[in-house]
Parts: C-alpha cells; structure tokens; sequence
C-alpha cells in the first residue's frame, strides 16, 4: 500500500498545486480588472472635464465672434454714414496695392492708357474705411480663435 499513499500524495499535491494557481490566477486577474477599471474612470472623468472645458471655450470664443460681427456691422453702417464717397486712392495705386504681400484688391480692370485712365475704378474712402473696419473685425476673430485654441492647451 506504499505505493498509494505516494499516490494519493502527488494526486493531492498536483489538485493543491492547480487550486493556488487557480487562486492565484484568479486574485490576478481580478486585481488587473480592478487596476483597469479606475484606469478607466480615471480617463473617463478626465475627457468630462476636458469636454466642459472645450465646451466652455467653444462657447466663450461663440459669444466673442458674435459680439465681434455686431460691432462691425454696427461700424459699417457708421461708416456709410460719416464718409462722403470721394476718391481717395487711384487705379495704379490700387494695382500697386493688390501686389503687396498679404493684400488683395478684388475686380480691378487691367491698367488703361490714354484716355480711358480718366476712367480708371477708385478706391473711395467709405471703401477704405468698411475694408479697415471688415480687417479688424477679421484680425480680432482670428486672435480670440488663438486665444481660445491657447487656453485650450494651458488650463
């Protein structure tokens, strides 16, 4: 009967020895669940904040462009008002000023010669005016989307 009590023996080790794995393996798993989980209520919270956050700044940088576009409407019909329409910059000198860096004259003629240059499109000065204050008012959207981008990636 030796013979089977070292039986017995090995069969009770190999069934304790696959019970701790199990235990173990199972204690491994459920700590690496656990660990995962406040991994992900951690990541979880932190896209909520950084979404009230986006959704602030989108809603900040909205109300700005909104108050941006009223003041210049608001400006350009100032503008129509307090300007009289008189010529101020002349066909080469709007040419000259299509060519700059930056710059865009829209719809100018090709130069003229002779006497068809008496002719020649103006630029009047409700025209600079409405393209100085559409300039700014386009300067200061731009500026406060970069301010809002800037928060954005500064809290």
């Amino acid at each position: 009967m030796p013979s089977f009590s070292w039986v017995t023996t090995l069969l009770l080790v190999l069934a304790w020895s696959g019970a701790a794995y199990w235990a173990g393996d199972h204690n491994r798993d459920n700590a690496w669940l656990a660990k995962q989980g406040v991994q992900e209520r951690k990541a979880k919270e932190a896209l909520e904040v950084a979404q009230a956050r986006g959704d602030a700044l989108s809603t900040e940088l909205l109300a700005n462009e909104q108050q941006v576009n009223q003041l210049k409407t608001e400006k350009l019909h100032a503008i129509s008002q307090a300007t009289t329409g008189r010529p101020c910059l002349n066909g080469p000198t709007l040419r000259l000023l299509d060519q700059a860096p930056g710059l865009s004259v829209r719809g100018l003629p090709p130069a003229a010669s002779g006497t068809a240059a008496a002719s020649e499109p103006v630029s009047t000065d409700t025209d600079i005016a409405q393209w100085a204050a559409d300039a700014g008012a386009r300067f200061e959207v731009c500026r406060t989307r970069l301010d809002a981008l800037i928060g954005w990636h500064t809290p």
